[in-house]
């Protein structure tokens, strides 16, 4: 059974060496402070240790200039409303009149309190008080890049923001990765954020993404300067309404192929003219599509069953991707070394004869 002695003593917060005793209803949070999230969980775990051994850390606080004798919390919201739910009167406390927001913020961050989206609206405030990146990072103990970054964060598209005002993304620089992609691919981004998953948008991830984008962006500049120099006439001829199906329901490679094709046979284009203009990541992508064949020619024991079986599968063709499929396979036959611009070349000679 607990004492009478003991309900008092649980109602007073005990004594800790250099700090004042301070009743808790003279003290009031900061309206102004950065920290604005509390976790309940966490805030009725705190409670329950100040009910079994007091508040062991002292507050800080300052005189109210609005109100003599009352103070303003500089630092210590949360042991200050644990106090007030654990049934005690007062709370140690130092008082330092000298101290600023900026200080607020380096108490924060230093206890990694302070959530990304507190970061970046202490930021957005100082910014509109006029102080430059440098000044914040300054008085903050950051960098003036941490400063950007986070100040990046204060005029996001909506569903990037939506995303970051939730909780569901709080990687700062996750969220200015995002606000780059979206000035480049907004539609992709904002379907791309709709079909996934909060957990599933990480950095990585998001990286994945944009160079996937920058591959599809490559992948249609390369068709776009292929294309330049043969203008498709208003109506289409039967040779443009041939070439469109071709591409229907093509993997990138087969396209691309299919483009190099025609631009070779239409003679518009020279082999090291397409090769200058492939990005590296397209090369790659069309030697892989190819070195199948090719090695599939270095290992054929029987070259006319293997090429019956190519043409009956439609793999070999004398036009299109099966032209670069034949020719790669032949490389392979003669044991030649593969090189993608040998092989162009010589479907380029084949289509001069």
């Amino acid at each position: 059974m607990v004492s009478k002695k003991s309900l008092f003593e649980a109602n007073k917060a005990p004594d800790v060496l250099g700090a004042s005793q301070i009743p808790l209803d003279l003290i009031i949070e900061d309206a102004t402070q950065p920290r604005k999230i509390f976790d309940p969980v966490s805030l009725a775990e705190l409670t329950e240790t100040i009910k079994l051994r007091g508040v062991k850390t002292p507050i800080s606080v300052r005189p109210n200039p609005d109100k003599l004798g009352t103070y303003i919390i500089n630092h210590g919201a949360r042991r200050y409303r644990a106090s007030k739910n654990a049934g005690l009167k007062s709370i140690p406390a130092y008082v330092d009149a000298d101290y600023s927001l900026a200080d607020q913020v380096v108490e924060n961050l230093q206890r990694d309190n302070l959530t990304s989206r507190e970061i970046v609206d202490y930021i957005g405030r100082e910014i509109a008080a006029g102080k430059t990146h440098e000044q914040i990072g300054k008085n903050i103990g950051k960098s003036a890049s941490y400063v950007s970054l986070h100040a990046a964060a204060l005029d996001l598209p909506d569903p990037i923001a939506e995303l970051f005002n939730s909780g569901n993304l709080t990687d700062i620089a996750a969220i200015f990765n995002l606000k780059k992609i979206f000035k480049s691919y907004p539609q992709e981004l904002v379907n791309w954020l709709h079909y996934s998953k909060p957990e599933d948008i990480t950095r990585s991830r998001i990286q994945q993404f944009r160079k996937f984008l920058e591959s599809k962006s490559e992948e249609k500049n390369i068709f776009n300067e292929l294309t330049l120099q043969a203008p498709h006439p208003t109506i289409d001829s039967d040779e443009n309404v041939a070439e469109k199906k071709q591409l229907e329901h093509k993997s990138p490679a087969d396209k691309l192929l299919i483009y190099i094709y025609i631009r070779l046979k239409k003679r518009t284009h020279q082999p090291q003219d397409i090769m200058k203009k492939l990005s590296e990541t397209q090369k790659i992508m069309l030697s892989d599509a190819l070195k199948s064949y090719f090695i599939a020619g270095q290992k054929c024991k029987d070259l006319f069953q293997s090429i019956l079986h190519s043409l009956k599968d439609g793999e070999f063709d004398g036009t299109g991707r099966g032209a670069f499929n034949l020719t790669a396979f032949f490389f392979g036959v003669n044991q030649k070394e593969f090189d993608l611009e040998m092989i162009i070349q010589e479907v380029y000679l084949y289509l001069s004869k």
